[in-house]
This record gives structure tokens, C-alpha cells and sequence, in this order.
């Protein structure tokens, strides 16, 4: 940001003109005529001696004095100076010429103008007062909290939102010692250090939690003092804390459930029997037991977190942890020590004891790196060289800590565009793509729709404490057509809105969201010839899941469809179904 200063003022910014130049025998009733015509605020007087008169100076003269000639009352009193000259240098010249002397500003074409010296002091008093009155707008409209201390740490800035971080008054700082109400604070660190800190994590008391900027504050190469903006960042730390907190204990509870029941495959999760999700299960069964790193891509919502933990389950590690962090959650400044950890005094604030981080946590486990594409370049180099030593440092630590993990990672990004970018490490890429695994979206994979369909109701009308749901042949044509952009996530969130909208057990048009109510419509205008023959493929799934849940009996799978018997029979026949 730049800022107009008075270090920035030349002559030719402060000068006043125009001046017109007459001769040494004018006299004062001359020049006054002459003054009266033009408006001219000075005359330059040429002769054997060169002198200045102020027009109102020569105004102001009596008429007793008109006949008198100029050069006997001009000053002689002035100094030339370039219109380039620096404030600074034209300051220097009142102690040479005192506050009566006049300079004459020279400039290309010429005399320019003049500055009377005893006007400087009222111009540089009137913009201190401005810059005086901005510098207070600043404080009182920016977000951050202000702290300006002088170079023996007195309080000379103190803005509306350091009072609301601190609870702390302007009238009770400013002017005091900032070491008497803080204690190791980066802002004096800055002055004495001389060093500018960016975005710093930086703890200045207890329960506050703030990234602050800080820099020195110089007057061309002397240091007067130093400046911090801290922008408070307590809520986030806290919000991160009880996310994490949250999704340890759900993560338990996901894993007492899964030991319920006689099905112990870890891939029970993931619903389907299509050839493309079979093929990836397939796969990630056969590089589960081994520890080669993997690299599971989707688009979001396709369940790679589930793939995932089902090859930690899968493999030797199942009974070491299975740890997960999201790379696009985690603020750029607390990245790394989540990643690694810190320890003891690290930065202010930090646990004395020091603090795990998530690859210490999931020594001989899992580590699942999910969003991998959002990790900063920084980042990067470090996780590079932790996959390939098998070794790090906490933050702030001197002790290497050796770790024996797996890594799988996973993201909806093309990583292949980002490296040609510079947004991704090449050699980062193929240390974790040892195995690639994708993950088909639903649209790719319609046939697993109808199970998915069965499995979400039964899951919610349990939760909700409803009677089972039944969906009519046209309303899963809809579902069945929709292009699912959010995948199994968006199907399983449609699925909790019919169970709790419908009434009755009967699920409506209207239930439906009204992007996928307007998606069938314009299917239908589209694929219209198709439409028979997709509500054919339709209800044949149908009937064949019921006719299977039923084990046969045909009158259960009719009332369960909500037809008839007969209607039952017809359609066992029109669409060949042996049963």
C-alpha cells in the first residue's frame, strides 16, 4: 500500500505563482497598477541587485510611499532552488535565510514561483492534522486489532477492536508500558529484532488465539518504534478443536457398530454390484495387504473416505489407528502442526508438554490424507520428505521422530493439470499414486441406485421411527434418471428427506427436491423415445428386489409393491420374469 508522505513533497508541490520579473526603477505605484491587472503573487526584481516584493506586501503600502522605487524596498533576502528540491533541504535553508527569507522556485522554463519560509510551519502543521485525522479512520475501520508502540514500548496506538480482543480501554494503555498488561509479545519482538512477521500464530494471553502481522517502524533509516495487526482466530481454533473432538467419537461409534452383526467384511459399506464399483473394491481387496500408499480419486460425494478405511481394515494395520485429515479444512498456518505436532514452548501459548501430531498419532496405522490437491506447496516438500525418510521434526523440536505409517490419499482434483500449473509436486505425485483407485460416479453406475435406495430407507425410517417406505415405479424412474452431480451423498440426502416428508409411507412428486422434479422433465422431452423402455428396466429391478426380499412369495412382494396380485402376474409375464 502507498501512502502520499511529506518525504514525498518537492518545491514545486508547496511553491505560490506565478511571478512576473520588472525592472530595479519601477515604482510602487507602478507595480501596484501592474498587481491590480494580473494576478501575480510576487515580482522579481532585476537590476544590479536581484530582490523579491510580495504583491500583498506592495498592496498594502501607503500612498505616501508610491513614488518610491521598488529596489528600495524589495528583499534581498532569498535564495534560488530547484522546483525538484526535497522538503527536507528547503526546511534546512529557514536556519540560512531565517522566517522572512523567500526562495525562488527555478524550473524548466524559468522562475516558477516562490515559498515564503514562515509559511512552511502552518502547511506541515495542517498535514499532520490530516494524516492525524486518516491514521484514526484506519484504526476505527479496519477488523483487525492495532497495537503502535513507540522504541521504549509506550502504548501511542491502540484501535476500537484491540479494546474488544483485550477488554482493555484506550484511556488505560495509551501512554503506558505494553509489557505492564502482555508478556513476550511479537510486536516488541519486531522492534528489537527488526524483523517483518506475516500471518505468525501467535497466542497473546490466555483463551485468545490471533495470526498477526508486525513489522518495525522506521523514519527513513531511524527506528521509532513498531506496529501489529492481529486478526482473532480463537473461534476457528475452537471450532477445530471440537470438529476434531467430534469426529474421533463419531468415528468410534462407526466402528463399535461395524463389529455388530455377523458381516465383518470391511467392505460392507459400500453399497453396490455394478461392474465398475465391483472392479474398484476388487482392487483395493488386493492392495490392502500390502503397504504401498494409494491415491483414490472421485468426485466428491463418491465415498472415498469409506474406501479408505476399508483397506485400513482390510490390512494388518486394522488394529493400529486409522487417522484422517482434511487438507482443505485446516488453516495454512496451523497446517503443519497438526501434521507434525509441536513441542514444548514452541510459540506462545503452546502446551508445555507439547502436542502429537497426526502422523506421530497414526504411527503403525493409517494416515488418510482426504483433499490432497488443497495441501500448499510448502507443505508439500515436508510430507515428501516424511513419506520418503520415515522421519520428522515437531515444530519447534530438535528430536527426530521416526514413524512407520501408511498413507492413503485421496482427492476430486485433476492432479496432472495442477503439476503442468505448478500447483502440485510432480514427485509428490508419484510417491503417493503407487496405486490409483477410481471411484466411478452414480451416473456411471445407475444399476447400484435401486440397492442404494432399499438400504438409505431402511437406515432412515429405523432413525425416525417410521414404518417401512415404499417407492413407486415413477418415482424411481425420476431417481434413476437424475444425473446425481453430489453422488451417493446426494442420493442418501433425498432419501432422509422422502422418509421424513412422506406421509403414510407414501412418497410423493412434490417430496422430491425441485432440481431433480425439473431434471425429469427435461428427460423426458429429450429421451422420450427411451422412456418405455426405461420404465421397463425400472420396474423389472423393482420387482426382483422384492421378489428376492420376500424369498418368492408373491403375494408379500405384491402388497410390498402396492398392486395387486394380478397386476403382479401381468408383469411377471410382460417382462418375463421367471419366478
Amino acid at each position: 500500500m502507498a501512502l502520499v508522505s511529506v518525504q514525498d513533497i518537492v518545491a514545486s508541490n508547496i511553491m505560490k505563482g506565478p511571478i512576473m520579473t520588472v525592472a530595479s526603477d519601477v515604482t510602487v505605484k507602478e507595480l501596484q497598477k501592474q498587481f491590480e491587472k494580473n494576478e501575480c503573487i510576487a515580482a522579481l526584481v532585476n537590476g544590479e541587485e536581484i530582490g523579491l516584493v510580495l504583491r500583498e506586501e506592495i498592496l498594502s503600502l501607503a500612498e505616501k510611499q508610491c513614488d518610491v522605487a521598488i529596489a528600495k524596498i524589495m528583499t534581498k533576502n532569498i535564495l534560488p532552488v530547484q522546483a525538484t528540491a526535497a522538503l527536507e533541504d528547503i526546511i534546512s535553508l529557514i536556519g540560512v535565510l531565517g522566517g522572512n527569507g523567500i526562495l525562488l522556485v527555478e524550473g524548466e522554463q524559468g522562475s516558477e514561483g516562490v515559498i515564503i519560509l514562515r509559511d512552511i510551519i502552518p502547511m506541515l502543521w495542517d498535514k499532520i492534522k490530516i494524516t492525524e485525522s486518516a491514521l484514526k479512520a484506519v484504526l476505527e475501520t479496519v477488523n483487525e486489532a492495532i497495537t503502535i508502540i513507540d522504541n521504549d514500548d509506550n502504548v501511542i496506538g491502540w484501535n476500537y477492536k484491540a479494546q474488544s480482543l483485550y477488554n482493555i480501554k484506550d484511556d488505560e494503555i495509551l501512554g503506558k508500558k505494553i509489557n505492564n498488561f502482555f508478556t513476550n509479545l511479537v510486536v516488541t519482538e519486531a522492534r528489537q529484532s527488526l524483523k517483518h512477521y506475516k500471518d505468525a500464530y501467535h497466542q497473546p494471553c490466555h483463551d485468545t488465539h490471533v495470526l498477526i502481522n508486525a513489522k518495525p517502524v522506521r523514519v527513513a533509516e531511524e527506528l521509532v518504534g513498531s506496529v501489529s495487526s492481529e486478526r482473532d482466530i480463537t473461534e476457528t481454533v475452537y471450532l477445530h478443536r471440537e470438529l476434531a473432538k467430534a469426529s474421533s467419537q463419531v468415528r468410534k461409534f462407526e466402528k463399535a457398530m461395524s463389529k455388530i452383526g455377523e458381516n465383518q467384511n470391511p467392505f460392507s459399506k459400500i453399497i453396490g454390484k455394478s461392474k465398475k464399483l465391483q472392479d474398484a473394491i476388487n482392487m483395493a481387496k488386493r492392495v490392502a495387504v500390502t503397504n504401498a500408499s494409494v491415491l483414490i480419486r472421485g468426485e466428491s460425494g463418491t465415498g472415498k473416505e469409506l474406501f479408505a478405511e476399508a483397506i485400513h481394515q482390510e490390512s494388518n494395520r486394522k488394529d493400529k489407528p486409522f487417522v484422517v485429515i482434511n487438507c482443505g479444512a485446516i488453516p495454512a498456518t496451523l497446517f503443519e502442526s497438526e501434521l507434525f505436532g509441536y513441542s514444548g514452548g514452541a510459540f506462545t501459548g503452546a502446551d508445555k508438554k507439547g502436542k502429537p501430531g497426526k502422523f506421530e498419532l497414526a504411527h503403525n496405522g493409517t494416515i488418510f490424507l482426504d483433499e490432497i490437491g488443497e495441501m500448499q506447496l510448502d507443505m508439500q516438500v515436508k510430507l515428501l520428505r516424511v513419506l520418503q525418510n520415515k522421519v520428522f521434526y515437531r515444530v519447534g523440536g530438535r528430536e527426530p521422530v521416526h514413524i512407520d505409517v501408511r498413507v492413503i490419499a485421496a482427492t476430486n482434483r485433476a492432479l496432472e493439470g495442477m503439476i503442468e500449473e505448478g500447483l502440485f509436486r510432480k514427485d509428490l505425485y508419484y510417491r503417493l499414486n503407487v496405486v490409483s483407485l477410481d471411484i466411478a460416479p452414480l451416473r456411471e453406475r445407475r444399476e447400484d441406485i435401486a440397492d442404494m435406495v432399499s438400504i438409505f430407507i431402511k437406515e432412515f425410517c429405523f432413525l425416525y421411527s417410521k414404518e417401512s417406505l415404499n417407492i413407486s415405479a415413477d418415482i424411481m424412474t425420476i431417481l434413476l434418471n437424475y444425473s446425481w452431480p453430489g453422488n451417493v451423498r446426494e442420493l442418501r440426502n433425498v432419501i432422509e428427506r422422502l422418509v421424513i416428508l412422506a406421509d403414510d409411507g407414501i412418497v410423493k412428486r412434490e417430496h422430491l427436491p425441485e432440481e431433480i422434479k425439473d431434471y425429469k422433465i427435461v428427460q423426458q422431452n429429450e429421451f422420450a423415445s427411451s422412456l418405455i423402455e426405461e420404465t421397463e428396466r425400472t420396474e423389472r429391478q423393482m420387482i426382483l428386489k422384492r421378489l428376492d426380499d420376500f424369498q418368492g412369495n408373491k403375494s408379500k412382494t405384491a402388497k410390498a409393491l402396492g398392486i395387486p396380485r394380478s397386476t403382479l402376474y401381468y408383469k411377471l409375464k410382460t417382462l418375463n420374469i421367471k419366478a
